[in-house]
């Protein structure tokens, strides 16, 4: 939970699905572990092709849904226009299905330069070398990963499932509370000479 925080669309969609499909998915678990994919979320409950079938029809169930359900994270749309305000381009990166993605972001207001979904890990560290990304902030250990495989600067903020210590000791340069540290972290990292591209 980085720039959004989907959790109330996402509950709605599990809760569905377990409806539906008469598994007991444990909403509360998929949401305490956000990041990785969504089939690596629901391989507790689902394998095979029946894993496929339940991701697609998630995805059925969570489109309606996200628009009214999924809320911004403190500070960040005053990160993101920090970093254009700056002189800056975003690069959104995400595990999640990319028109998802994008549907979230512009429910909560946020204008990305460009956005790319279905990455996780490296995968993600490739696609911020696409990007010439330097910066690359993320809440999870794989997104510290990604940042080391993209040649970022590994900002991680400690508001999902990973704990400020833990991103700390998965490597990341720099650790802060939530993204409302982020701009004025932004600004002193710029004057400290970084390039504009983050």
């Amino acid at each position: 939970m980085t720039l959004i925080d989907p959790r109330r669309s996402i509950r709605s969609a599990l809760d569905a699905l377990s409806e539906e499909s008469g598994v007991a998915i444990d909403a509360g678990l998929v949401l305490s572990t956000l990041g990785p994919p969504l089939e690596v979320a629901l391989a507790p409950w689902f394998d095979g092709a029946a894993l496929e079938r339940a991701c697609r029809r998630f995805r059925q169930l969570h489109e309606p849904v996200l628009t009214d359900e999924t809320d911004p994270m403190p500070g960040a749309i005053e990160a993101v226009g920090a970093v254009r305000a700056l002189g800056g381009k975003t690069v959104v990166i995400t595990a999640k299905y990319e028109p998802h993605a994008r549907t979230s972001l512009q429910a909560v207001g946020i204008v990305a330069d460009a956005v790319v979904g279905w990455r996780y890990g490296p995968e993600k560290g490739e696609a911020l070398r696409d990007h010439a990304a330097q910066v690359y902030v993320g809440d999870h250990a794989a997104d510290v990963q990604a940042a080391r495989v993209g040649g970022c600067v590994a900002v991680a903020v400690a508001t999902g499932g990973t704990t400020g210590p833990e991103l700390q000791d998965a490597g990341a340069d720099v650790v802060l509370p939530d993204l409302l540290a982020f701009p004025s972290w932004l600004e002193r990292w710029m004057v400290g000479g970084a390039r504009h591209n983050a």
